[in-house]
């Protein structure tokens, strides 16, 4: 029986990379995403794939998901992955209401509240969730209160999910990549010349002395989704060339 997979954020970056990956495995992938040309084009490149657009900031975002499971997939959903994201440099005296808002409605509220209304889908599949964290929310890092707040707080969603679902039979692992070759800092606003010295920064302080690549977070996020790890839940894997030890 095909299986199926919700990727939150899944237009671009990790998120894309992990659609890639489920819909060559023949799995049904549903995406969301802000950008309706980039949805469009994905679609337009993977015959089948489903898209729908998600904005993690309004109320109720979550409902057009359920109900897509509910009626195209007749409730059969087996991992839901929150890897929707923002990411934004302030330092402490300039942070203000808009920005933490943004944050923890991304980070925790939106996955929250989509992962509640899938419950009753991944207790009949015996499914999992996969939160897709950060190194930064592991490891502090200057001007990422907000970020990195938000981040540590969905690892501990981890757990306690982990820890609720349990008798279930839903797993819940969380992936905390480290600096990663994705769009994210682009998308945040910052001009090439600026992302370029944070990139170059990042790389020095890693031990492996590069940044990571998609293909390195989605093998390991199919990892923990994998049937052989059917006895890990509550997880939170740094996948980061080791910056969160040094």
């Amino acid at each position: 029986m095909q299986k199926n997979i919700l990727i939150t954020g899944g237009s671009s970056g990790i998120g894309e990379g992990l659609a890639r990956h489920f819909y060559d495995k023949g799995w049904g992938v549903l995406i969301t995403g802000r950008n309706k040309e980039r949805l469009s084009k994905l679609a337009s490149e993977m015959p089948g794939l489903h898209v729908l657009e998600y904005d993690s900031l309004k109320e109720d975002q979550e409902q057009p998901l359920i109900q897509f499971i509910r009626q195209t997939w007749n409730g059969k959903l087996d991992v839901l992955v929150n890897n929707a994201g923002h990411v934004a440099l302030t330092p402490i005296q300039a942070i203000n209401r808009v920005e933490l808002e943004t944050m923890y409605k991304t980070h925790l509220i939106a996955p929250s509240l989509l992962a509640s209304g899938c419950i009753e889908f991944l207790t009949a599949s015996k499914g999992q969730i996969i939160n897709v964290s950060s190194s930064v929310g592991i490891k502090p890092s200057s001007q990422l209160s907000a970020y990195g707040s938000a981040k540590a707080g969905m690892n501990m969603l981890t757990k306690i999910w982990a820890l609720e679902l349990a008798l279930l039979g839903i797993r819940v692992n969380s992936i905390a990549p480290g600096p990663t070759d994705t769009p994210v800092l682009a998308n945040a606003g910052l001009p090439p010349d600026v992302v370029q010295v944070i990139h170059d920064s990042e790389r020095a302080t890693i031990p492996l002395q590069r940044r990571g690549s998609v293909e390195d977070i989605v093998v390991n996020t199919a990892l923990l989704i994998d049937s052989g790890s059917t006895w890990v839940t509550g997880v939170v894997l740094p996948v980061d060339g080791g910056i969160s030890i040094t």
